[in-house]
């Protein structure tokens, strides 16, 4: 299996490291319906990942500890193409997936940071705190989900006349012009307003030919500045699309990868230092490097492509979903495309605050986008 799919993580005095798991892994009946919810180690045998069921539907859910959304995918398609099999379906074989048969290249479970660490780059620099959105109302950690699902023709060509693409910049670009107007509501002194950033991750298999499995992510921030005034959606796109460009520098990317590397593993007074003191540091540097730095987080896992006379007149919905990153920003957008339509989850931790969605969706339809709305609240007005 790829990646160490079976492996368990253990804390050790130093640092915490995965050794070989020889347990069952268990499979879930999905019970409830938020997604991404807590991990019962005990109950899921050790395991970083999760397989649930339904009725209709296969579930996975895994850390980043494990891999990334493109590695969780791969390991997905690969046990939707075992399940047909031993269900005596139709023999599925995904173009270009992963083989269980085959040993796995050594690439595959390499990690990439580690091979392009360069000690003589000077490290990425660290940049002002962002707007963080207070919200109304209660909070909790359950995942609540409000689920827009859209006509991709219809997103493809607003994205085209600005010369953007869907989810990276489109989306981008109506996210953080949903985040001014409530920053708007929030801070009415111009000069008070801070600077609204997001969290987009970008896959790095692509730029630096890197075939792993293993999580290789980096984010690319990108954000405007409200303290200088109203942005027109207009003006979003075009910074949201001049900065995605610089994002994907290798330049760039090399200098956050040194920043990265040496701030967790190369450092030696933290190399060495005990977890007891390790965990609150880090805490405080992902809350200074992270969230501190950005306003929300949106994730495009792209197109997913199944075998169309296979599995495309079986397969009706793909869906992503991904945690919330933690107080700070307590919601996190998650796209998917597949067939002719794109969703667009919302991932939140408020119980009742949906302000955000609301204007979010409201800006697609009026830029000519026809939205349909699904949800797991259970006050759903």
């Amino acid at each position: 299996m790829f990646l160490r799919k079976n492996s368990v993580a253990h804390r050790f005095f130093f640092w915490y490291y995965l050794s070989p798991n020889d347990a069952e892994p268990v499979v879930h009946e999905e019970g409830g319906s938020y997604p991404s919810g807590r991990f019962a180690f005990k109950e899921n045998n050790g395991y970083l990942f999760k397989v649930l069921y339904s009725e209709h539907r296969i579930a996975l859910e895994c850390f980043h500890a494990l891999t990334d959304g493109s590695g969780a995918m791969a390991y997905l398609k690969l046990l939707v193409e075992r399940y047909c099999h031993h269900a005596g379906m139709l023999q599925v074989k995904f173009p270009s997936g992963l083989n269980y048969q085959v040993r796995p290249a050594k690439q595959e479970f390499s990690d990439p940071f580690q091979h392009l660490y360069d000690k003589h780059v000077p490290s990425y620099p660290a940049i002002s705190k962002a707007y963080h959105r207070k919200g109304d109302g209660p909070f909790d950690d359950r995942v609540k989900v409000i689920s827009a699902t859209l006509v991709t023709e219809q997103i493809k060509e607003r994205a085209k006349e600005r010369s953007l693409t869907i989810g990276g910049e489109y989306l981008s670009s109506v996210y953080l012009y949903s985040l001014q107007q409530l920053q708007l509501e929030e801070i009415p002194n111009q000069k008070q307003r801070k600077p609204i950033r997001l969290s987009v991750p970008m896959n790095l298999r692509r730029i630096f030919g890197y075939d792993t499995m293993r999580n290789f992510t980096l984010f690319a921030v990108v954000g405007i500045e409200p303290a200088l005034g109203f942005y027109e959606f207009d003006e979003i796109a075009t910074e949201v699309h001049l900065q995605m460009v610089q994002a994907q520098s290798k330049k760039r990317l090399l200098s956050q990868i040194k920043r990265n590397v040496t701030g967790g593993e190369r450092t030696p007074i933290i190399r060495f230092a005990p977890t007891a003191f390790k965990n609150p540091l880090f805490k405080l540097l992902s809350d200074f490097l992270g969230d501190d730095q950005y306003s929300g987080v949106i994730s495009n896992l792209g197109y997913v492509a199944l075998p169309p006379h296979q599995l495309e007149s079986q397969v009706v919905r793909c869906d992503f979903h991904l945690s919330p990153p933690g107080l700070l920003n307590k919601i996190s957008l998650a796209v998917i495309g597949y067939l002719d339509k794109i969703v667009v989850n919302f991932n939140s931790f408020y119980a009742t605050d949906t302000s955000l969605e609301r204007l979010f969706c409201t800006f697609l339809v009026e830029d000519g986008i026809q939205v349909e709305i699904a949800t797991n609240r259970e006050d759903k007005r």
